[in-house]
């Protein structure tokens, strides 16, 4: 019976491709997370496995039960149910996605605590696009600290940090499901896991794929399809081996391959579109550690590839070494110590003029001490140097009062430290119009500061009587030479430079609520408020219109042993009309999965059920939306578990 399991085994893995990895930060000897409850621990504020009322940050944890309960098709879905992010996302084919927090695009992103973020070919502040994040079917939870990642993570996480845990190969088991929906879309996903001894694996595949976008016009109220194609298609693989050591030590190995392509235009005003195709295959080998039974450490390296192809060739390679001890100097103090390499280089065919690259090592030590009972400091100090951003020691600080399991208050402070990327630095671009006779050029500029700054936060938390949680807090943030776009239009040309033109000015507040009615009866609600000011060239502080300032999101969810419901209303007010149509809009999806034995269950879920004409990105042409959100649209699947 054994040789028969075994032989199931390997056929699987032979007919299934893909899956991912294990968190860097997370210690192979430590307790499992799965062990607490999943929303109330927290890895990525410190690198170390805490309870979140010991930690002075503001955060949110997403868990697999909510991710398989709600089936999110990707990671950018999870990350609207986020009180205080903004998933930016422009309603069609082969765009990047990203995520806004506390009114910041640069946000690091990790898988595993991994850095995946690129310094070439986004099309913003942000390095990112959650379109090639993992499969939403391997995710065991996605841990979003909103505020300045401090000591710990340095340059990308200006905004925060989005990590991504995936899970882990602690018994056999697999699971396949297939989805149809509205415009021709059509989800797969497979993914068997192997757990023998000592040894583990995982693969996994999933494909995306959707014929064409429609949505309803702000102007004529009517349902339009984008005049130009916006076909795309996204799949994924990944594989991962993990393997124990000793009763101290494991490895792991990892391999994630996506591809993301398709078709897109400019907006819903061009008839024409083109065509995009984007890869990304990482490689990392990971050795775990623990020493005294309570201190783990880490060394990890890891090459990431980024092939990307609209209107010419580019690419990107990233390799990086990573390292990281946590001592215990005493009951009541923990040190966690690191060191990171990183280099990027790449070619733009089109707007490079040769093969670029950077690179940036950095060493940190964080120290956290519970000087007072119930008091508990956090200190933090990094050391970057960077190939052409120069040297620079950052500090952070946090501080975190707990007034019981429950409940706490806390201050955070970070100065940020943001080294330009490749494209700032290096791009160029020339087009001519030959029937207006008209010049656009772009130009990087290799002589850019780094942008810099500070921002704080602070904030409340608590949990009364197990049945409601409630958090409140309010951050601000303060950039100087902050890069951006300096364009100068005369008659016969369009000239763009990038250069430090900008001092940025944010703050906000963010409230959530969850509350439990009874055993089957949930609710939960959170207003954000976000206010970005910028100062180009001394001319005075100016609303940024790219960025709605309120936020709201309510939610009631129905739950039992057969039946997982949602109802969400989403909603935005106070948008500028110089960028939106509408200074406010208010939509509505909906999720139901239904247990129709041990292992197969039916889902279905709604977009937009008011089919609203409503954008999540800024910009308006001729009275309508250049990127207008997607109407109502649904999709309707099983899931099979083996």
């Amino acid at each position: 019976m054994k040789k028969v399991q075994s032989l199931r085994n390997a056929v699987v893995v032979s007919l299934l491709a893909g899956t991912t990895v294990v968190w860097g930060g997370t210690a192979f000897a430590a307790e499992d997370l799965q062990e607490f409850a999943l929303e109330d621990m927290v890895v990525t504020a410190t690198r170390t496995e805490s309870k979140m009322v010991d930690v002075p940050v503001n955060t949110t944890v997403i868990s697999a039960e909510k991710i398989a309960d709600r089936h999110y098709l990707d990671v950018a879905d999870v990350l609207k149910d986020v009180p205080g992010a903004t998933v930016m996302d422009t309603g069609v084919g082969a765009y990047e996605k990203k995520v806004v927090l506390n009114g910041d695009e640069r946000v690091l992103v990790l898988v595993d605590g991994k850095r995946v973020n690129i310094d070439m070919g986004t099309m913003s502040r942000a390095s990112y696009d959650l379109n090639q994040m993992p499969d939403v079917s391997l995710i065991e939870r996605i841990e979003v600290v909103k505020g300045h990642g401090g000591a710990l993570y340095g340059s990308d996480a200006v905004g925060g940090v989005v990590n991504i845990i995936t899970k882990k190969v602690d018994h056999s088991y697999g699971k396949v499901s297939m989805g149809f929906g509205s415009h021709q879309a059509r989800d797969a996903k497979a993914m068997y896991t192997i757990k023998e001894g000592k040894t583990g694996v995982m693969v996994a595949a999933s494909k995306y794929k959707q014929g064409y976008h429609e949505y309803k016009d702000a102007k004529t109220e009517a349902n339009e399809r984008w005049p130009a194609a916006s076909t795309y298609e996204n799949e994924k693989v990944s594989v991962k081996l993990s393997q124990e050591l000793s009763e101290t030590s494991n490895l792991e190995l990892g391999y994630d391959f996506s591809k993301f392509e398709g078709v897109r235009s400019y907006s819903t005003k061009a008839k024409s579109a083109s065509f995009s195709n984007k890869k990304t295959n990482d490689f990392y080998a990971k050795y775990n550690w623990t020493v005294n039974d309570k201190d783990q450490g880490f060394i990890q390296l890891y090459r990431n590839k980024y092939d990307y192809y609209n209107a010419g060739d580019m690419y990107e390679t990233d390799t990086g070494f990573e390292a990281q001890q946590n001592i215990t100097l005493s009951d009541n103090n923990r040190l966690v110590v690191g060191a990171s390499y990183r280099k990027a280089k790449a070619l733009n065919a089109t707007s490079y003029t040769a093969e670029k690259s950077i690179n940036n090592k950095a060493v940190f030590v964080s120290d956290q001490w519970e000087f007072a009972p119930s008091w508990t400091l956090d200190a933090g100090v990094r050391y970057d140097k960077h190939s052409t951003a120069g040297s620079k020691t950052t500090w952070s600080a946090g501080l975190n009062k707990k007034f019981d399991e429950n409940s706490h208050a806390y201050f955070n402070w970070g100065q940020v430290f943001k080294a330009p990327t490749l494209d700032d630095l290096y791009y160029y671009s020339y087009y001519y119009d030959d029937r207006n006779k008209y010049t656009y050029e772009s130009y990087g500029n290799p002589n850019l500061k780094p942008e810099k700054g500070d921002t704080w936060t602070i904030g409340y938390g608590t949990k009364i009587a197990d049945k409601t949680s409630v958090n409140i807090s309010y951050f601000q943030s303060k950039l100087e030479d902050a890069i951006d776009w300096d364009t100068t239009n005369s008659d016969n040309a369009s000239v763009s430079i990038v250069r430090n033109v900008d001092k940025q000015k944010k703050n906000g507040m963010e409230l959530s609520v969850a509350h439990e009615l009874n055993d089957n009866w949930d609710l939960e609600a959170s207003y954000t408020y976000i206010r970005v000011k910028n100062n180009e060239h001394g001319s005075g502080y100016v609303r940024d219109a790219n960025y709605i300032p309120n936020m709201y999101r309510f939610g009631v969810r129905y739950h039992d042993d057969l039946w997982n419901a949602d109802l969400f209303l989403r909603g935005g007010s106070g948008a500028d009309k110089s960028a939106y149509v509408d200074s406010k809009y208010m939509t509505l999806d909906m999720s139901v999965a239904y247990k129709a034995t041990k292992d197969l269950s039916f889902y279905a879920k709604g977009y937009n059920l008011f089919n609203k004409a409503y954008a999540e990105s800024a910009g308006i042409d001729g009275g309508t939306y250049k990127y207008p959100a997607q109407g109502r649209r649904f999709i309707i699947g099983a899931e099979y578990t083996f």
